[in-house]
Formats: C-alpha cells, sequence, structure tokens
C-alpha cells in the first residue's frame, strides 16, 4: 500500500513538472515573438529590392507555378492570381468576375499594375519585386536603414530579406553600367541589316572581333524584335564574363490570348577595358497578352 502511494505520488510530481514546463515553453514562445523566415539573396534593381519568389510567398500562404519555356510564373492565394514573366515591369492580377462580360460569365476580372522592376532569372532562381508581390498578398514591408533589413509582414509572419553582394566580387572599375548596357543594346539593333565594311570599322569599340566576323558571315544579327533599353540586371560569370538579357514583342496570336515575345541573351567579355559583345542568342516565347504592349515596327 506504501508503495502503491509513493508510485502515485511521483506520478503527479512527473506530470506537474511536465505541465509547468508546458506553461513554460508556452511563455517562451509567446515572449519570443512571431515566427520569422530568413531569405538570403536578394538584389536591387531601379531602386526596388528583387527577392527570391518562393520563399517569399510560400510563408505568406501563397503557392507558385512556374512555367520554364515561357519563363512565366502564376501565384494563387484564396481567389487572387498573379502572373509575372521574365523581363516585363506589368504585372497581370486576376479576381473573380465582376460581371463585365454577361457572355463569359467565369472570365476573371484583371487588372494591370507597373512594378517598377521586371521580374528576372537570376543564377538559376526567380527573382520578383518585393515591395509589389509582398503586398498584393496582403503583407507589409518595412525597410530598416541603418541595418540595410527588409521586413515582409502578415499576421505573425516575418519575412526578413537582407540584400546580399553578387556571387563574383567586380571591381567598381569594371561593373557592367546601366549606360555601357544601353550602348551595346542600341549597336545590336543596327546591325540587323548591316554592310560588311561599315561592320569592321564602326563596331569594334562595341563588339569583340569574333563576333563581328560573325555578323558579317550571318549578313547581320538575325532577329526580327525591336529592343528597348535594357531593364534587367546584368549576371556575371565570371571575372571577365558576363550576360544581360532583354525581350520585345512581335505580336499577337490569332485569338488574342497569347503574345509572342522574342528574347534576345547578350554574352559580354572584358578586353581591352571595355565591356564587348562576344555573342547573341534569340529565341521566341509565348506569354499570356498583357505583359508588353505591342506595336507594329514602322
Amino acid at each position: 500500500m506504501k508503495k502503491l502511494k509513493l508510485l502515485l505520488w511521483i506520478t503527479m510530481a512527473t506530470t506537474g513538472l511536465e505541465m509547468t514546463g508546458f506553461a513554460m515553453n508556452e511563455s517562451a514562445l509567446a515572449a519570443a515573438g512571431p515566427p520569422s523566415v530568413a531569405v538570403q539573396h536578394a538584389e536591387w534593381n531601379q531602386g526596388h529590392l528583387l527577392v527570391p519568389v518562393r520563399p517569399l510567398i510560400e510563408p505568406l500562404g501563397a503557392r507558385l507555378e512556374w512555367f520554364p519555356a515561357e519563363k512565366e510564373l502564376v501565384i494563387r492565394k484564396n481567389d487572387l492570381t498573379i502572373r509575372l514573366a521574365a523581363n516585363f515591369k506589368r504585372a497581370i492580377v486576376e479576381t473573380p468576375s465582376r460581371g463585365e462580360f454577361p457572355e463569359y460569365p467565369d472570365l476573371p476580372h484583371r487588372e494591370y499594375a507597373d512594378m517598377g522592376a521586371p521580374v528576372q532569372v537570376l543564377n538559376g532562381s526567380v527573382y520578383v519585386p518585393l515591395k509589389f508581390v509582398a503586398a498584393a498578398l496582403g503583407a507589409t514591408v518595412e525597410w530598416d536603414g541603418p541595418s540595410k533589413l527588409a521586413t515582409a509582414k502578415l499576421e505573425g509572419i516575418r519575412i526578413q530579406i537582407k540584400p546580399s553582394p553578387s556571387p563574383v566580387s567586380m571591381p567598381g572599375t569594371q561593373k557592367l553600367t546601366s549606360a555601357r548596357m544601353k550602348m551595346l543594346s542600341d549597336k545590336l539593333n543596327e546591325v540587323q541589316n548591316p554592310d560588311a565594311k561599315y561592320v569592321s570599322a564602326h563596331y569594334k569599340p562595341y563588339f569583340t572581333d569574333r563576333f563581328i566576323r560573325t555578323l558579317i558571315h550571318d549578313r547581320g544579327l538575325q532577329a526580327a524584335g525591336r529592343y528597348k533599353d535594357p531593364v534587367t540586371l546584368p549576371e556575371y560569370t565570371g571575372k571577365t564574363a558576363a550576360t544581360f538579357t532583354q525581350s520585345a514583342p512581335l505580336g499577337n496570336g490569332l485569338t488574342g490570348e497569347d503574345q509572342y515575345i522574342e528574347d534576345r541573351a547578350v554574352t559580354l567579355i572584358w578586353i581591352g577595358g571595355a565591356w564587348k559583345a562576344e555573342r547573341v542568342d534569340i529565341r521566341i516565347r509565348t506569354l499570356t497578352t498583357g505583359f508588353a504592349e505591342y506595336a507594329p515596327m514602322n
């Protein structure tokens, strides 16, 4: 009988300690504040902070679909759909139908928004403008200047983002500037139908000798689009190598639901104290209509 009482006392005491520990753990969690998620990589472009899309949206309760051939992504949360495309600043935001088209009652209401900076694929990851995407999903964004830390908050979730240095360290005097990218883009626009002698004499400050020979052999750059100023960030692939990409609309599909886009990927090398075009790759993709305004070339 004494042994039974002793066993009961030990059991009650142990249970009491466990309950006390549980209460202490609850208090400690409450004191620690809301859970935090750290995003390790971010890049500045045109005054906007770009962040990897998946670690941003999933803690905010959204899901992602990525279509690699089209380079188009779709973010969904409840009855909200956000469509984004690489190299474009415009977002397509869809919500349930408001009855604008009675003959198509299931057609969603669509609005367009300028995000200020384009979606971009960097080092194999898709980057999106933090402020726009976070706000569209209901979060608020704060920037702390002294710590250089951005925080997105939503219903007890804190996502902390810190801009990261480039994986390739580049001296300031060797960095590819937006002015140089624009200059190279303009020169590439000029060589779609060039004169061979003019190319050899005029484009040496902008193109490598190998690329000039390729242009002469191919009788110009085989591209159909007319490209505006570059809006994406350059991507350094080595100490003397970099790339940047551009997109130009070619036209709409027969139904008007799709849009044909030409992409121009420019490979550069640092030679003779300047960045020069070494190769250009052209590809066509199809996007949902609305990311770019199409105007036929003159």
